[in-house]
């Protein structure tokens, strides 16, 4: 058999390549890309709010975010038929973060997580979303057109 000498910096160069890659894939999972370029023809969304509103509070997905990253939303205006509460009631074109990307970015991103703590998820590939049948939504189910919702 043959010796093969190591050396010790391509060694560590390979490990910071491997390492750095895995951070980059953690990376692009936490925080979906840009979703500006997507179809705007695509089928709505038909979300189960309900579903939702029993795993998480309310909180965790509605928002009004001080410059320290605190989350001041007042729970008390959390209440159905309240147009405040749209998501698109903050993220519109004035705004870094548009309503497409926050949808986009909070419920991938989430069940992105979840998937990774091996957790029952929701789906994160466009078609598993946005589908003919929520045009007929299920009683349970709100649609969620994307730009005025």
């Amino acid at each position: 058999m043959k010796y093969i000498p190591v050396n010790s910096k391509f060694c560590f160069i390979m490990l910071c390549l491997f390492f750095g890659g895995m951070v980059m894939f953690s990376i692009v999972d936490a925080f979906p890309v840009d979703q500006s370029g997507c179809d705007t023809q695509r089928n709505p969304v038909a979300f189960p709010h309900e579903m939702h509103m029993e795993n998480f509070d309310c909180e965790d997905c509605h928002h009004v975010y001080d410059d320290q990253n605190n989350n001041e939303l007042d729970s008390s205006e959390l209440y159905s038929g309240n147009p405040d509460i749209k998501c698109s009631s903050c993220h519109d074109s004035d705004n870094k973060i548009q309503t497409r990307q926050a949808f986009h970015r909070l419920c991938i991103g989430c069940h992105n997580q979840t998937a990774k703590m091996n957790q029952p998820t929701g789906p994160t590939m466009c078609n598993d979303c946005h589908r003919p049948e929520a045009e007929a939504p299920e009683e349970y189910e709100m649609i969620i057109r994307g730009l005025n919702d």
